[in-house]
């Protein structure tokens, strides 16, 4: 199975959003608030005592013409100087004090918002992640809920674990489907593939043990012996064909020059074809494969593409077309085509060969090789006549 890219965390935008909500709600009354203990104060410490200080000159006056000690004056007007000077401090320092409660008010806000949005985010990054694993096929997750969900977050959670569990459920249920939809394409390829040589064999014994006319020479024995090792022959092929597909070894990946690898396959078939073969030029790929399951996986398709090709046909065409974050290998036949595209479970549903000595083995083998490297293979009709066999693969491996 290709390996699922994860999933990115959540954007921070729904928290920058609480934290500019919450900062203008708590901030915009807090500071109209503020402007107006600010305006009350600097009215209430406005009323200032230069006109008590004048009835004290006065009184001053007075008693120094009457001969009267001032000390206790002297005492009031230091006195009155002291709350002067404490009431013009603190006009000067009530703007500060408000800026500065503002502030404090300000943190406090963000630092809840900071708080409360982590706190509201939290179960998005914990579903985020439960969605991760299940896009990389990993059902087995389930996220914290309890029984008797307390909130949404926890009723959603609780959702996506049964979604999982019914998930599991029908993977199981499809598994088993797809094993018995397999073992019926294998029951039919068998029945078709040993029906004509089992009838050649019992036409062959019946001549054998026919009893009325005259006993049968050497020749007609010898000819039916010959018709039953060719048919017993031809039923081992098919018995090693079907054991050689059930025991594909593993791929074991490496770092892989594509292009001389196409080279290489290409070289096999260009004395044997009955058409030339031709590697259109291009730059090289490196990818991570397994060098010897894409010779055969190449080396199947162009067999393929050869033996459809009539001798003075086109050429078998071998295109190299690097993409993003893959590589695609198109390889086109002049032969007489194929009348529908093929990819997927139709490649290997019907598992027989029109040709020779064919076990029909060829395309499973090939898809089979292109499933465990991540890619596809796919063929369809060709513009212009022939067929059109696509292979995309990805240049990393798949996740085991």
């Amino acid at each position: 199975m290709a390996h699922a890219p994860a999933l990115p965390s959540p954007p921070a935008r729904f928290r920058r959003r609480l934290l500019a909500v919450m900062l203008v709600v708590g901030l915009v009354p807090l500071v109209l608030m503020g402007l107006l203990a600010q305006s009350a104060l600097e009215r209430l410490l406005s009323v200032s005592v230069a006109p008590v200080e004048h009835v004290l000159d006065d009184v001053s006056a007075d008693l120094e013409r009457q001969g009267i000690s001032q000390a206790r004056l002297d005492e009031a007007r230091l006195n009155l100087a002291q709350a002067e000077l404490a009431r013009r401090a603190l006009v000067r320092r009530v703007p500060l004090f408000i800026a500065a409660l503002v502030l404090v008010s300000a943190a406090v806000l963000a630092i809840a918002a900071v708080l409360l949005g982590r706190a509201l985010s939290r179960p998005v990054t914990t579903l985020t992640q439960g969605m991760g694993a299940y896009a990389r096929g990993d059902l087995s997750v389930r996220l914290p809920a309890p029984e008797q969900p307390r909130d949404e977050f926890q009723f959603l959670f609780a959702g996506f674990n049964r979604m999982g569990q019914e998930l599991l459920a029908q993977r199981e249920r499809l598994k088993s489907a797809e094993q018995i939809a397999a073992w019926q394409d294998i029951a039919r390829a068998l029945a078709h593939e040993l029906k004509n040589p089992l009838t050649a064999m019992k036409l062959s014994l019946a001549r054998l043990s026919r009893a009325e006319g005259p006993a049968p020479d050497a020749t007609r024995i010898s000819e039916a012996v010959g018709l039953l090792q060719e048919e017993v022959d031809l039923l081992m092929r098919m018995t090693q064909s079907f054991s050689a597909f059930a025991r594909l070894p593993s791929p074991r990946f490496q770092p892989v020059a594509l292009r001389p690898l196409l080279a290489e396959v290409c070289a096999l078939y260009q004395g044997t074809s009955p058409v030339p073969v031709e590697l259109a030029p291009g730059e090289d790929v490196t990818l991570q494969a397994d060098p010897d399951g894409l010779r055969r996986l190449f080396g199947n398709l162009l067999k393929n593409a050869t033996e459809a090709s009539q001798t003075g046909a086109a050429p078998v065409h071998i295109a190299l077309q690097p993409q993003v974050s893959s590589v695609r290998v198109a390889l086109r036949d002049g032969g007489a085509g194929i009348p529908a595209v093929l990819e997927g479970a139709a490649l290997t549903r019907g598992l027989f060969s029109t040709k020779p000595g064919g076990s029909g083995l060829g395309l499973p083998i090939a898809q089979k090789i292109a499933h465990e490297h991540g890619g596809t293979l796919r063929l369809e009709p060709a513009p212009g006549g022939g067929t059109l066999a696509t292979v995309d693969l990805p240049l990393a491996p798949p996740a085991p």
